[in-house]
Order: structure tokens, then C-alpha cells, then sequence
């Protein structure tokens, strides 16, 4: 009966198959082994786990089917790198090479060389105006929502290689794989998880590192 007054479940859009479907891919007993031999997730804490990472299946589909978002998403990667580059030659003053770029950026676009790289960067921090989301994003939304919902059963989380939480997050990359860490040709696969944990849990979880 809880289950069928659940004000979460009410509000849920993404439909009970899709959720269903995702909790027969889970292997609950490998995931609460990251956490010790006896501990146990409450039937709500799945729930809200399952619920999560069928949300995030969504959103990586939705974010794959959508060519303008991915070009759009690649044209401010390349903003964002060119912006980087041209902030690096500001700053070694290279006087040479900035005259030389700063010229053609003159006689092509009839703009200083600061104005057009305070334009790069304004395209690479625009969020949203399009209707899309960077696929960082996604990553980073899904790892800090269920490290939200971990939080609840009061478990000890900290951050490190050999961490319960570094172990419960590669299991659930290992089960549903990309849903939770981005596809890496890595050869220290580990050492790049972890940062990318730390990085999208800094101030999350202070106390415990």
C-alpha cells in the first residue's frame, strides 16, 4: 500500500516499465556488497536509485537523438578551446604572435582581438539557450542526485580509490555502463573516475575527505 501512495512515484512521468526495466539489469546484492557483507538498501532507497538512473537512460538517448544539440555541444567545445588558446597567448605575451593573430582577426571580422575573445567565450558558457544540456551535465546531475539519495541511509561516504562509495559507483557503471561515468579509452580508468567524483562532489562531501 506504501508503495501506491508514494507522492514520488505520482509525480514520476518516465512510467513504471522503464523503471522495471532497469531494476532487472541491477544486481542489488553486488551493489550493497560495496557497503559491507550485511549492509541492506531500504525498498524506498532502490526505488529512488532505480528511478534515477532510468531518467538518466532518457536523457542520454533524448541528448543522442538530437544532431542540433551535439553539433551545437561541439561548437562550443571548439569555442571553449579556441577561447583557452588565445587567453594562453595573451598571457605569454608573445607580442609576435599576438600581432600576427590579433591582424587577421582585424581585417576578417573588423574586431579587436579581445573583443573577439571575449565573444568565444561568451558562446562557450551559454547553457540552455538552445534547449539542450552538455553531456558533462548529465554525469555530473546523476552522480550528485544518487549520492543525495545515499546520504538518507546515513552511510559513511568519502572519497578515494578505495572508497565504499568510489566502489558502489563503478558496480553501477559496471551494470548499466555509461550511465554513470562518460566512455573512456583511459588506461588508469580508476584514477580518472575517482577525479571525476571528486571533482562533481567537491563541497558535497568535505567533511568526510
Amino acid at each position: 500500500m506504501k508503495d501506491q501512495i508514494n507522492p514520488t512515484r505520482k509525480r514520476l512521468n518516465l512510467g513504471l516499465n522503464a523503471i522495471g526495466t532497469v531494476d532487472t539489469i541491477l544486481s542489488w546484492d553486488k551493489l550493497e556488497m560495496c557497503f559491507g557483507a550485511s549492509f541492506k538498501f531500504s525498498t524506498e532507497t532502490r526505488f529512488e536509485i532505480t528511478k534515477e538512473l532510468a531518467v538518466q537512460q532518457s536523457r542520454i538517448q533524448k541528448l543522442v537523438s538530437e544532431k542540433t544539440s551535439t553539433k551545437m555541444y561541439t561548437f562550443q567545445e571548439s569555442s571553449r578551446k579556441l577561447a583557452k588558446d588565445i587567453e594562453n597567448l595573451i598571457e605569454t605575451n608573445d607580442k609576435r604572435s599576438l600581432s600576427f593573430i590579433a591582424d587577421i582577426v582585424k581585417r576578417e571580422t573588423g574586431n579587436e582581438i579581445r573583443a573577439f575573445y571575449g565573444a568565444l567565450k561568451s558562446i562557450a558558457g551559454t547553457e540552455n539557450d538552445f534547449g539542450f544540456v552538455r553531456p558533462n551535465d548529465l554525469y555530473r546531475d546523476i552522480i550528485r542526485k544518487i549520492v543525495k539519495i545515499l546520504l538518507k541511509e546515513r552511510i559513511s561516504l568519502s572519497l578515494h580509490v578505495q572508497s565504499n562509495l568510489n566502489k558502489f559507483m563503478t558496480e553501477l557503471d559496471r551494470q548499466m555502463p555509461e550511465t554513470i561515468f562518460p566512455k573512456s579509452n583511459a588506461n588508469y580508468i580508476e584514477e580518472g573516475r575517482i577525479r571525476i567524483l571528486k571533482d562533481y562532489l567537491r563541497g558535497h562531501l568535505r567533511p568526510n575527505n
